[in-house]
């Protein structure tokens, strides 16, 4: 063991009075990932550690930035808590479970907006099929990436494929490694914001320290000379804060266990845009932050940080995805789902009301709502997301659409423009309400399946038909119009792209447009467009702003929120989001029983029956009253025939 680690462990033991010892570090856990059972936090007065494992004093003069590898994996088994959730989204093999966010490649000048992830997410493209490296995803994602996995994958030295900037790059923005504090740092000097500047400028190694509030940095690494040595020069200029340093050269960090909702919000907030006098004043918070609960008391994780997604009802269902579940079986994580929480763990088999609700949880009663309601929808359609209107609004949220950056690297990022709320059904069945936007990309179509063509070589093939000049041809902010003679011009260019470069013996694709849920393809110079299951919206389920029960759909008997002829949930609109004109009778709207999979005609037919139940009450109310009085003459007939037959025997006996 290294002398500083003997030293970092002895000086634990004595700030914990004997609370933490080396029993507590389990095999395979690092000494602070073990657990002897006090709730007690441990004061983390730490030294920092550079990445090259020297310790950082508040004396030095050409101070490196902390590196989070070697100070907190001092006591933390660093590799463990890389394979989590959050980190692992870079691995070709990293776990799905049900649907979620995905990362968004967008590129207003070729007209595209493609869904990337590697957890093989339906309707989702791998970064590496669309030519995105880690430096490249970096550069695009890194404002709202939590860091390790992409961050820390520079080339191989053998790496033909990689583009030869990246190799000169990397040694001068180092490494993106996991920002432990961008989530257990409860100093309110923790500035994410300030993070994603570093890494706008390319100063990976950096953002840490900067977002801590531990020092000042000051250099530009994107604006660094591509033989700019690292080791000999200091163009980029760390300067600690001496006050945070004690006489020891410690610094005391504010570490929590249990992150605080805000450290979440940073890259799980949600504006909404596209619901008439909505606006972020109005905007109420989930009720269950509201009564004071947080994030991570329902997404929990361990030392592997495999972060509980509360949806697998029941216990070990994960939409099909056996490592998933078997990843979370130990943490029971089906009784921090609603319905654990509310009606107790389906798996110990006790009746809900014996159990209670969970963390004062309370118990539903959901008085006449029929069973058939639990079986085809989740909780999350009445309780959960905006308010159902005639046709969906607009949401941006955070790592889409980069919300939470202050300065002047803050942009106003409109693509893609993801709907609220669609009424679909998930993979367990039930439906659900969701988060959806358009895929649009350039593609070549063989055997029936559609791969993409990556944005930046459609500029650089077909600048001239997407009217783009040097001037616009980098992002701009919305859609530009996308006229058929211009997707005929692009698809030329791809076709001779493609006989370029197709291997003797193999199909050549045919080159096609994703937009709007249509294919569109050139017949001859004419466009015709079909549907394709590529084309497909890109949709995953919400579970929050959670309303309050008297907020929810169907609240107080309101049966009309869904069973009403014009009822939003079930016959609203959903908008059809595409840069192509909506010319030759080209659809602009969805209706919502299609993402349900229910029948227009039966539903119109039985929302129709609930306009004449407020009558037919009255009917069989009446009926039982009528009913009830022609019973009570029987029965004060048969009385009286009782007391005079009654009265005749006693006549006779006398």
């Amino acid at each position: 063991m290294k002398i500083r680690s003997i030293r970092a462990l002895c000086f634990l033991v004595l700030l914990a009075g004997g609370g933490v010892s080396s029993k507590s570090a389990e095999k395979g856990k690092g000494l602070g990932d073990g657990h002897d059972g006090s709730l007690a936090a441990i004061t983390h007065l730490i030294s920092l550690y550079d990445e090259k494992g020297i310790a950082i004093k508040a004396t030095d003069k050409q101070p490196r930035p902390v590196s989070m590898l070697k100070t907190c994996g001092e006591c933390h088994n660093y590799e463990e808590i890389a394979a989590g959730w959050h980190f692992h989204s870079g691995s070709t093999n990293s776990l799905a479970g049900r649907v979620g966010e995905p990362w968004v490649l967008t590129d207003s000048g070729s007209r595209s907006q493609i869904p990337m992830s590697n957890r093989e997410w339906k309707g989702t493209y791998s970064p590496s099929d669309l030519a995105v490296s880690p430096w490249k995803f970096l550069k695009r994602f890194s404002s709202h990436y939590p860091g390790g996995n992409y961050g820390e994958m520079p080339p191989a030295d053998d790496d033909e494929e990689a583009d030869p900037e990246e190799f000169l790059r990397w040694p001068i923005s180092g490494q993106y490694e996991i920002n432990c504090l961008a989530c257990h740092h409860a100093d309110p000097r923790q500035d994410q914001s300030g993070a994603a500047l570093q890494a706008a400028r390319q100063n990976y190694r950096w953002a840490a320290t900067v977002a801590s509030g531990l020092a000042t940095v000051k250099g530009n690494a994107s604006e660094l000379d591509e033989f700019y040595d690292p080791e000999t020069e200091y163009k980029i200029r760390t300067t600690y804060d001496k006050s945070r340093f004690d006489a020891n050269n410690k610094v005391f960090l504010d570490i929590v266990r249990k992150p605080s909702a805000s450290r979440c919000y940073f890259c799980h907030s949600t504006q909404d845009t596209g619901t008439p006098g909505k606006t972020e004043w109005t905007h109420n918070e989930d009720v269950h932050l509201s009564a004071g609960l947080s994030c991570v008391d329902c997404h929990r994780n361990g030392v592997d940080h495999m972060i509980a997604r509360g949806d697998i009802e029941p216990l070990g269902d994960a939409g099909g995805d056996a490592a998933y579940a078997k990843a979370y079986e130990p943490a029971n994580v089906a009784a921090l789902s609603c319905q654990g929480c509310h009606l107790g763990d389906p798996q110990s088999g006790q009746p809900a009301v014996k159990l209670g609700g969970f963390l004062g949880a309370p118990i539903p009663e959901h008085k006449g709502l029929p069973p058939v309601h639990f079986e085809k929808l989740s909780c999350t359609s009445c309780h959960s997301g905006s308010f159902p209107k005639d046709k969906t609004g607009r949401v941006r949220t955070s790592r889409i659409h980069k919300l939470g950056l202050h300065g002047r690297h803050a942009i106003n990022k409109k693509l893609p423009h993801v709907l609220t709320p669609v009424f679909a059904r998930m993979d367990n069945g039930k439906i659900a309400p969701h988060n959806l936007f358009w895929p649009a990309f350039w593609g070549g179509l063989a055997k029936g399946k559609v791969t993409p063509v990556p944005p930046d070589l459609v500029k650089e093939l077909a600048p001239d038909a997407l009217g783009l000049d040097e001037e616009n041809i980098e992002r701009v902010d919305d859609w530009k119009p996308l006229s058929d003679k211009q997707i005929v011009g692009v698809l030329e260019q791809l076709a001779g792209e493609f006989e370029a470069v197709a291997e003797e013996g193999q199909p050549k694709p045919e080159p096609v447009y994703i937009a709007g849920g249509r294919l569109y393809r050139s017949s001859n110079g004419v466009i015709v467009s079909e549907d394709h299951e590529a084309a497909e919206p890109y949709k995953w389920p919400v579970a929050h702003n959670v309303r309050p029960a008297a907020q929810s759909l169907g609240a107080n008997g309101r049966c009309a929120d869904c069973h009403d002829t014009k009822s939003p949930f079930i016959f609203g609109q959903v908008e059809i989001d595409s840069p192509v004109a909506p010319q030759g009778g080209r659809d602009t709207v969805r209706e919502m029983v299609e993402f349900e999979g229910l029948n227009r005609g039966y539903y119109q037919m039985f929302a129709f029956t609930f306009l004449f139940r407020p009558w037919l009450k009255g009917v069989v109310i009446v009926a039982c009253v009528l009913l009830g009085l022609v019973l009570l003459l029987f029965a004060l007939k048969g009385l009286d025939v009782v007391v005079k037959t009654a009265g005749k025997k006693a006549s006779d006996k006398e």
